[in-house]
């Protein structure tokens, strides 16, 4: 798992990764290698304990030992990813449960509905919209919707919807013409100020995330260094 951002490391910190088979191989070679040729090697296995998964390491001896240990094996670099993906799951958890959902619905790749729902709560209660005409609430309501996919297409590296996609949007649900020619005028403010709701939720959501990154780049420099 390489740690480029603190939206990545959230995505890939959830993403199961799954090498090849020629991929493990390569790298069951490189970990032989490393250890030497001799009749013993280390063999790094997933095991289940009380329901968790740990990982254990052992020196087997090679010569007329046929394997019966349960587990999987594991490379070396697929450790690294789940020490990685470790520390960076517990900056997760230290987020109040709220804001892990609004994390979780613009960064995590098993989204789900309710990571959505709580996400656009968070948008919508702390925006202060609330207190328009109940038309006008009504639309404003399904917008903060629109902003947090929008904002989600935007970290993703694409287009943020443009007034034309999110007139269509609320009018999808609502059934109420919304015409993006007025947009300036009647709906600009109140998307600014979703937007900058998300933007903060977003901020905040990151934080601890990427306070872990500085860490784990710290401890790779060090490791560099005391090569």
């Amino acid at each position: 798992m390489k740690v480029i951002c603190a939206r990545q490391a959230w995505h890939d910190a959830l993403h199961e990764d799954r090498p090849s088979a020629l991929a493990v191989a390569a790298e069951a070679a490189v970990i032989g290698r490393k250890f030497g040729s001799g009749d013993k090697k280390v063999m790094v296995m997933l095991e289940n304990h009380e329901g968790k998964e740990v990982a254990k390491v052992y020196e087997v001896r090679t010569d007329g030992v046929q394997e019966t240990r349960s587990g999987r094996r594991l490379t070396e670099a697929r450790c690294i990813h789940m020490m990685t993906a470790g520390i960076v799951l517990m900056a997760i958890d230290s987020l109040p449960k709220m804001l892990r959902h609004f994390g979780h619905f613009l960064y995590s790749p098993i989204v789900n509905g309710n990571d959505l729902s709580i996400a656009h709560g968070l948008v919508w209660l702390g925006s202060g919209l609330d207190t328009m005409t109940e038309r006008r609430k009504q639309r404003a309501y399904w917008m903060a919707m629109a902003a947090l996919k929008s904002h989600k297409m935007l970290v993703a590296g694409n287009e943020a919807m443009g007034p034309g996609a999110v007139c269509m949007f609320v009018e999808d649900r609502t059934g109420e013409k919304m015409n993006p020619q007025n947009w300036a005028r009647d709906w600009q403010e109140v998307w600014d100020r979703l937007c900058a709701q998300i933007d903060k939720l977003d901020r905040q959501a990151l934080k601890p995330i990427s306070a872990a990154i500085e860490r784990i780049r710290e401890w790779d420099e060090d490791d560099e260094l005391a090569a």
